[in-house]
């Protein structure tokens, strides 16, 4: 997730310094992140942050989800903050991009297909990927593909609803 972040920030953020500007906080997984997000909230006083809670869903109801995440980052006080979920897994955002695919590994695939054409359906994304490009790494994938994706084209519901919320917090 995190070499994806950084490349779109990177190219269509390009005035927002990492570090100054924005920051990724990395969790260990899911009950990680639950764990820790208020306390990191709470206890962060540089400058005047924004927060975006990021999270797969991984089968489970993104609503629900939203909701639980939502509920925790309350707890941290006046802090503005936005919880977004990939559904149903990041290589959702990936195949959301089927020329991006194309490019990064250099072959064609047929982009017509439901999976591309609606990837957040898919419960199964990562092994799709897997098979789409022959490559069973999930973070040699996302470096390969991030630099070749273009917000306009992907498909992904969950990936336009976060990349709106992007230029929002980086009031744009």
């Amino acid at each position: 997730m995190k070499a994806i972040l950084e490349s779109l920030i990177n190219r269509y953020f390009q005035s927002k310094v990492k570090g100054l500007d924005w920051f990724i906080f990395k969790y260990s997984g899911k009950s990680d992140l639950e764990r820790n997000i208020v306390h990191k909230m709470k206890t962060w006083s540089y400058g005047t942050p924004k927060f975006i809670i990021l999270r797969d869903a991984d089968g489970g109801n993104c609503r629900d989800l939203k909701k639980h995440l939502s509920s925790l980052a309350a707890q941290a006080g006046d802090k503005p903050y936005k919880v977004r979920i990939v559904c149903q897994e990041l290589e959702s955002w990936l195949i959301g991009d089927a020329q991006a695919i194309e490019k990064s590994y250099c072959r064609r695939i047929e982009s017509q297909k439901a999976k591309f054409l609606n990837p957040d359906r898919l419960t199964n994304a990562s092994d799709e990927l897997s098979k789409i490009t022959g490559d069973r790494t999930k973070e040699l994938r996302a470096r390969k593909i991030a630099p070749y994706l273009i917000p306009d084209r992907n498909k992904s519901h969950s990936f336009q609803v976060f990349y709106k919320t992007l230029g929002e917090f980086f009031d744009l």
